[in-house]
């Protein structure tokens, strides 16, 4: 039950306690000015470098599909699976879709757009936002498979891992819950009205399709126009969240806890940073980097966190079931690399070039042409996931009509 009392005596508590901390910061930002340059500048270049021109056209794409309908046909197809296995509605498939190809927090900005259209209930958001809460496909495959440790196919394992991790992570949560409920269902995930009984499944996606694109209304050059200022928008905070992060890393390594190890601390505030820190970590054994690298990529960061979870913070999403649920798949990625560790060793990394991590990688990096290069990739990427998705979500539908017969 809420308590006013509490929170009366909770807010002025916080205020406080972030004010010191602010002064704190400012404080290190002053002392050591030529290092906070230094980890601001690495912050720029990585956001820059890799998160920009990965996120860009997958924000701008995914608003333009949202409000043409597209995103509501394909959830039409994915309804049975979503349903049946996620317990979530159809039209967070897509949700799912973005998340998994375009990484944190384009899964988060796709959820908030259908929270806006009134297609999903703050509790349905919540629930997918603790499910597509993944890593971008081209920070695993090209900065960490090939950047950081030299070896192309390993970033296709940890993609595979990160994923399966993810959604046990999320159904063991889920599940958990039920149990401690009396009741096994949730009142506010409802079946909506789009799947007639006597339409055929084509009609239903077409349906679905007109009815979200005629309740959006706007013409193609002014949701262009929005959606790229969306985009850019969304992508300068998380450059601004990023920059502060290295900040704060730079820091809490020098001045409260220099003794340890530099990729434990990025990897609690930044993956991007915590990566390339764990890449060159040369004490540690390979199945013990490779294992901390998947519960990294799991966790995720405070900062890939913070930016998920800000813009939803008004729709009521809670902070805590999100914060435990990234603990679980950082957990179960750590548990699954270790347990297939022998097989990864024996047929991939003994195949490949051993850790080699290139201090010049940055500045290979540097020219545009090779980083926007990489963007019919990145698109290639999204065209097989969803596909994939589609045809799973087809296998269930075929499965479940045959039973009804």
């Amino acid at each position: 039950m809420f308590s006013r009392s509490k929170y009366l005596f909770r807010a002025p508590t916080i205020t406080l306690m972030l004010g010191i901390l602010s002064f704190l910061l400012v404080i290190g930002i002053v002392s050591s000015p030529e290092q906070t340059f230094r980890a601001s500048l690495e912050g720029l270049s990585m956001w820059w470098h890799i998160v920009f021109p990965s996120l860009l056209p997958f924000l701008v794409l995914s608003e333009i599909l949202i409000a043409y309908g597209w995103a509501h046909g394909i959830g039409v197809l994915l309804e049975p699976l979503m349903r049946k296995v996620f317990g979530l509605p159809g039209v967070s498939g897509w949700v799912l879709t973005m998340g998994m190809t375009t990484g944190f927090p384009g899964g988060a900005h796709s959820t908030l757009q259908l929270v806006d259209q009134g297609d999903l209930t703050p509790r349905e958001a919540e629930r997918i936002t603790w499910l597509s809460h993944f890593c971008n496909p081209m920070t695993i495959i090209i900065f960490i498979g090939i950047g950081l440790f030299d070896k192309p196919s390993t970033g296709y394992w940890l993609l595979g891992i990160h994923w399966i991790s993810g959604f046990f992570a999320f159904l063991t949560y889920t599940s958990f819950r039920k149990l401690l409920r009396k009741k096994g269902t949730d009142p506010l995930l409802l079946e909506r009205g789009i799947q007639g009984p006597r339409l055929s499944l084509i009609q239903r996606v077409w349906r679905a399709i007109d009815k979200a694109h005629v309740r959006d209304g706007r013409s193609f050059g002014k949701l262009l126009g929005e959606s790229v200022s969306h985009a850019v928008q969304a992508l300068l905070v998380i450059g601004g969240y990023i920059i502060i992060m290295a900040v704060i890393i730079h820091l809490v390594s020098y001045y409260i806890i220099p003794g340890v190890p530099a990729y434990y601390i990025s990897g609690i505030f930044e993956l991007h940073l915590g990566a390339k820190a764990l890449s060159s970590a040369s004490t540690l054994t390979p199945v013990i980097q490779w294992s901390l690298l998947s519960a990294m990529l799991g966790w995720s960061g405070l900062c890939a966190m913070i930016q998920s979870i800000s813009p939803l913070m008004r729709i009521g999403i809670r902070r805590i079931p999100f914060a435990m649920i990234r603990l679980l798949h950082g957990a179960y990625a750590f548990g699954l690399t270790l347990l297939i560790w022998k097989p990864l060793h024996l047929f991939v990394l003994q195949a490949e070039p051993t850790f080699s991590y290139s201090p010049n990688y940055t500045n290979q990096m540097s020219p545009s042409s090779l980083i926007w290069s990489r963007i019919p990739l990145m698109l290639e990427w999204q065209g097989f996931v969803l596909i994939g998705l589609l045809l799973l979500s087809l296998g269930v539908v075929l499965v479940t009509a045959r039973r009804s017969h």
